[in-house]
């Protein structure tokens, strides 16, 4: 049997925080303190929680990858040449012409400034995967202490 803390008295004891002290005491005696609840899994609810925020889908905004011909189809719906999107836009030429191409991709703010001005989509929402893995090539002679920390 468990005795009491305070009084001494052997019995079904529980735990109680008593002038700031954690004690296991009697139930006439807990009144002297405040009783910690029950069997209150705290540990298990962490782990819920960490497990609901894991399964929530983390969703990211990317370019999409048809963006050469949806710029250049939006361009031309507008009657523009390449010179005057880009004057439009504060952009050389240079850059438009390889957007369209397909040789650059444009950079998120880019990206925004197309789909407002021409009024297409270029952005889209996605599901982000939440690792990402990485091969590390150990016969190379390239590899460092960093792609080893990356690889997790």
């Amino acid at each position: 049997m468990v005795s009491c803390d305070m009084c001494g008295k052997e019995g079904e004891v529980v735990d109680a925080i008593v002038e700031g002290a954690v004690v296991q005491v009697c139930l006439s005696c807990s009144k002297h303190g405040s009783v910690i609840a029950i069997n209150q899994p705290v540990v298990d609810k962490k782990i819920e929680q960490q497990r609901e925020i894991e399964e929530k889908p983390e969703y990211v905004a990317v370019v999409i990858s048809d963006f050469a011909n949806r710029i250049k189809f939006g361009r031309e719906r507008k009657g523009l040449k390449q010179e005057d999107l880009a004057q439009a836009l504060a952009e050389k030429e240079s850059v438009i012409h390889q957007l369209e191409t397909g040789k650059l991709k444009p950079s998120f703010k880019l990206a925004k400034k197309l789909s407002v001005f021409l009024n297409i989509d270029l952005i889209e929402t996605v599901e982000a995967s939440s690792k990402i893995e990485k091969k590390v090539d150990f016969k190379g002679s390239a590899v460092t202490i960093g792609d080893l920390l990356k690889k997790e």
